[in-house]
């Protein structure tokens, strides 16, 4: 019978490759939408990971997208807290992971905010004034997040976690 920790771990390698993914398209002139869409995946898989290790039910958690706002930033203070990351400089970082884990979120197409926030990284989507936009054309708020203060080391936090689970 495949155990709770079976899954973190499944979820974690998984997450390990979509990250990989992510930081190699970095380099290359893919368009920013499939780029941000290999670090939504990553997210919620390193997310998804770290609920099973702590003992949450497999299936309560995989048929949803809605859980990197809440737990991403968890588990990036948990992360940082074992590197004695903890001065003033980590609590600022610390503080804007869970924007950027809002926004990471909200790249899955099945979340939408009410409605507020149609934008995604996968699908075209209409806006309320029924005009069409296409993710390839969209400029998505983690782009500018992850090269800003602190994005960086954010990175790193989320690189670190993941290996963590390894």
């Amino acid at each position: 019978m495949t155990t709770s920790a079976d899954w973190s771990v499944g979820f974690a390698r998984q997450a390990d490759a979509d990250f990989r993914t992510f930081q190699l398209l970095q380099i290359s002139d893919v368009p920013e939408c499939h780029k941000l869409h290999f670090l939504q995946m990553a997210c919620e898989k390193l997310v998804k990971a770290h609920l099973c290790g702590a003992g949450t039910e497999p299936s309560t958690i995989q048929a949803s997208h809605a859980f990197v706002a809440k737990f991403l930033p968890r588990v990036l203070d948990q992360y940082a807290l074992s590197l004695n990351f903890s001065n003033a400089r980590a609590r600022e970082i610390l503080k804007q992971t869970r924007h950027l884990a809002q926004e990471v979120e909200i790249l899955a197409p099945a979340l939408k905010r009410g409605g507020q926030r149609p934008d995604n990284c996968e699908y075209p989507w209409e806006d309320n004034a029924e005009q069409l936009h296409v993710p390839l054309d969209w400029t998505f708020p983690p782009s500018r997040l992850i090269v800003e203060r602190g994005g960086p080391t954010i990175l790193k936090l989320i690189r670190g976690a993941i290996d963590s689970l390894l």
